[in-house]
């Protein structure tokens, strides 16, 4: 396994139920450890966001959780987005690939989902811990993923037409997420909507769907908020803004 940048503590495991439920429960006996991360080569029961699975198979994809102490709290609401925008960067440095955020933080090429990221937090009277769990699609092919995934699922492999060492992998997702960190401990607010914008501009004036609180919405994507919202335009006049919830877009981006 390649060298991680030296503030993460790293934890690698064969296997795992879940890099986020694994580093929840050793949360107790290592939070002064913090900043950890887990890693596992497969997940038995991973999951992304509304309670979804994360298919996980051994060999395939990289599935990490990383734990860490906020101290800037005033950036805690821009934890899923700046996550995104992390893990984004960090594969465009590596493949040299185009990528887009799909708000909050998913991570798309050409239509299909390759990253999908989960944050979770745990507020205490002093501390807030930040857990950001983080799936990549790397050298699937579409066969290998369950027929329902496979028009909307994507990979590396399926997009540049070549296997990724997962090890260096590894090591390029703990360097992107510790930029992240630092922008979020920093207080760089503007920083990161400003690479967030950039990054959700394929689906700037797009006609989208989002799901809200059971509610299904349709309009037009303007792009985010200055507190990181999603901003949209319903019925050609009026303007939404939206905290949390699904954005569905069809074709590519």
């Amino acid at each position: 396994m390649k060298t991680f940048p030296e503030r993460f503590g790293a934890i690698h495991l064969a296997r795992c139920r879940s890099t986020s439920d694994y580093l929840k429960a050793l949360l107790p006996r290592r939070q002064g450890d913090l900043p950890l991360m887990v890693c596992a080569d497969a997940q038995l029961g991973g999951r992304g966001r509304d309670g979804r699975a994360w298919f996980s198979p051994p060999g395939l994809g990289l599935y990490a959780t990383f734990a860490f102490a906020l101290g800037e709290r005033r950036a805690l609401h821009l934890l899923s987005i700046a996550s995104g925008v992390a893990v984004a960067e960090a594969l465009a440095a590596w493949t040299g690939e185009a990528f887009s955020l799909k708000w909050p933080n998913d991570v798309v090429a050409v239509g299909r989902k390759i990253a999908g990221i989960l944050c979770e937090t745990m507020i205490a009277a002093d501390t807030v811990t930040c857990l950001v769990g983080v799936g990549i699609n790397a050298n699937h092919v579409e066969g290998d993923f369950p027929p329902e995934l496979r028009a909307r699922a994507g990979s590396l492999r399926m997009l540049t037409g070549r296997e990724w060492p997962l090890a260096d992998g590894l090591s390029m997702l703990a360097a992107g997420m510790d930029a992240g960190l630092r922008r979020l401990e920093a207080g760089r607010t503007a920083a990161i909507l400003r690479r967030a914008r950039r990054l959700s501009r394929p689906f700037l004036g797009r006609e989208i769907a989002f799901h809200h609180r059971g509610s299904m919405w349709r309009g037009r994507f303007l792009g985010l908020a200055v507190d990181g919202g999603l901003l949209l335009e319903v019925d050609g006049r009026k303007e939404k803004i939206f905290y949390s919830g699904e954005m569905i877009a069809d074709g590519p981006a």
